[in-house]
């Protein structure tokens, strides 16, 4: 356990690293290109890696997947109910948006780092992940759209996803790993070193420009909803997933605590992203955001000393 804890403190000293140099020596003007270096190389080419290095019958665990999916909707459920009756938000929309606080977790800059470090290039991983973007960000917008037009055609649903999701990065090179892996492709020697070059970028990359774009601001927002919504996402949502694993019988050790630990990460920053393109929850989502980042510190550290 000890061994366990110790190798998460090196992901948050860089976190810690970036907001440092942030403050310091690092050009504001320079973040926004390392941010799209790690989305749209670094992290992709670690993905497709991990991803063609799995076999298909391994990333589809689903049974693990349903109780995964199963701990999403409880989180939302609770969350959506709060902050109606606790905090008398009415909107629709504006209840999505808490609800996509209350579950979408930060897999890319700091899923990778974790569960890799501690479990290996897991297939669960690579599945959580796919399916996270899948369900919860292409979900949230898919019932964003229908409530605000209160019904959508299949144009539209492709329009939202296509947008939303088929053209993320994170998105397609893991399904193109996956193509890989099931169809046993062989790339030219040439594209194989230059993945194995970006792919270990990713991790302190990303860390470092989280660290980085960490930025407090004058909250808006009561601070009892956003210390709600941030329990919920850190505790409430990997107990709930921890509890529908057993309640449906999956005891595969490497599918719970990988699960277990992705969903107790903080608030991923495309939250923020789509609450900006819906002018929705905008500014607190963005508090959320750094405020569950800083509080995963000792919440994090807790999952890991449970689970592993």
């Amino acid at each position: 356990m000890t061994e366990s804890l110790l190798a998460i403190i090196p992901l948050f000293t860089l976190i810690g690293l970036g907001y440092l140099a942030r403050r310091t020596i690092l050009d504001v003007k320079m973040l926004p290109a390392l941010n799209l270096f790690v989305y749209y190389f670094a992290v992709p080419a670690l993905l497709f890696n991990a991803a063609r290095r799995q076999t298909l019958d391994n990333l589809f665990n689903w049974p693990a997947l349903t109780a995964f999916v199963l701990g999403i909707i409880l989180t939302a459920l609770i969350a959506v109910l709060g902050s109606r009756y606790l905090f008398n938000c009415k909107s629709p929309t504006e209840l999505v948006m808490r609800g996509l606080n209350s579950v979408f977790a930060n897999y890319a800059y700091m899923g990778l780092p974790l569960t890799f470090s501690l479990l290996g290039e897991s297939a669960a991983t690579i599945s959580i992940i796919l399916a996270g973007n899948l369900l919860i960000i292409g979900g949230a917008q898919l019932c964003i759209e229908a409530l605000r037009q209160h019904s959508m055609s299949l144009r539209q649903i492709w329009t939202t996803l296509d947008r939303s999701l088929l053209r993320s990065p994170i998105f397609l090179s893991t399904v193109l790993g996956l193509l890989a892996s099931g169809f046993n492709l062989t790339l030219p020697k040439v594209i194989n070193t230059t993945l194995d070059m970006l792919a270990p970028a990713a991790i302190p990359v990303a860390l470092f420009c989280l660290g980085a774009s960490l930025q407090f601001r004058q909250i808006q927002t009561s601070f009892g909803e956003l210390s709600w919504l941030i329990a919920i996402k850190l505790l409430v949502h990997p107990a709930l997933t921890y509890c529908a694993f057993y309640a449906l019988g999956v005891t595969d050790p490497a599918w719970l605590v990988a699960t277990v630990l992705l969903t107790a990460l903080p608030t991923g920053a495309l939250v923020h992203v789509v609450a900006m393109r819906y002018d929705l929850f905008e500014q607190a989502s963005s508090q959320i955001v750094v405020f569950s980042t800083l509080i995963s510190m000792l919440s994090v550290s807790f999952w890991v000393s449970l689970m592993i």
